[in-house]
């Protein structure tokens, strides 16, 4: 077969029009904001949260469905996603935005610290990706937010980081094992301005001192790392799976948190 160069229409690789899209924590930050980013390329949009107001208050904003559910139980993750496909029909995209960071030296974790962080950052992935890959369309794209913290070291996030790590290693496995069918991708974002992270620190200078270690000169907005999972997403990167793509104002490796 001969070279054929084919130019296609990109507005139509960008849009999500009439597709499924559900997003496991979306009621908050970054997954507010990637609620809002699917529906506006044309994304029917299932907004799950653990908070139902969270959930009710998002899918209102973008004219989506709401849903409440334990991310880490699997037997809520099977109900969440059997409704979803009664309602939407199958599903085209997963967005998973759920963490939550702990911090502490090593010497300090115990065994309740340890397993809460691996369930909140790294087991409800694996099952979105057991659970929702069964519910999804041929050519659908399944994202997964990690961290900076995953693909360095950082003094005192030794949980967090280790799971975020597992998250990196067990999208990469899932799209040798799913692909042609799904994609499978990471994004990791570096310091970025969320309700959690807002609420972590009220310095009023925090952000200002984060800024100054960014090339870009400022922290991360949630519409920033939205943008990133859009692109997973949408077949603008159907030629793109098993990756991680950092999203961190080029602050790199030299981010050290715990200098702020």
């Amino acid at each position: 077969m001969g070279f054929t160069e084919i130019t296609p229409d990109y507005r139509d690789l960008l849009s999500l029009e009439g597709k499924h899209v559900l997003v496991l924590g979306g009621g908050l930050g970054i997954g507010r904001q990637t609620c809002h980013a699917a529906a506006g390329v044309g994304a029917r949009v299932t907004v799950v949260d653990s908070d139902p107001d969270r959930a009710k208050a998002v899918a209102e904003e973008v004219g989506g469905h709401a849903a409440t559910a334990d991310a880490t139980d699997r037997g809520e993750v099977e109900r969440v996603f059997a409704a979803a496909v009664e309602r939407f029909g199958p599903v085209h995209g997963v967005a998973d935005i759920i963490g939550i960071s702990d911090w502490g030296p090593i010497s300090e974790i115990t065994d309740e610290l340890w397993q809460r962080g691996l369930d909140l950052n790294l087991r409800h992935v694996l099952l979105a990706l057991q659970i929702g890959a069964k519910a999804m369309t041929e050519g659908g794209s399944m994202v997964f937010v990690g961290s900076i913290s995953g693909l360095r070291s950082s003094p005192n996030h030794a949980v967090y980081g280790a799971a975020k790590a597992g998250i990196t290693n067990l999208a990469a496995t899932a799209a040798l094992e799913l692909g042609p069918s799904i994609r499978v991708n990471v994004v990791a974002p570096g310091q970025t301005a969320t309700p959690r992270v807002a609420e972590r620190h009220p310095e009023p200078d925090y952000y200002d001192r984060a800024a100054g270690q960014v090339p870009l000169g400022r922290v991360g907005a949630t519409s920033d790392i939205a943008s990133a999972i859009l692109f997973f997403l949408t077949d603008l990167s159907r030629w793109i799976t098993g990756q991680t793509l950092v999203v961190d104002g080029g602050a790199g490796r030299k981010f050290q948190y715990s200098k702020l």
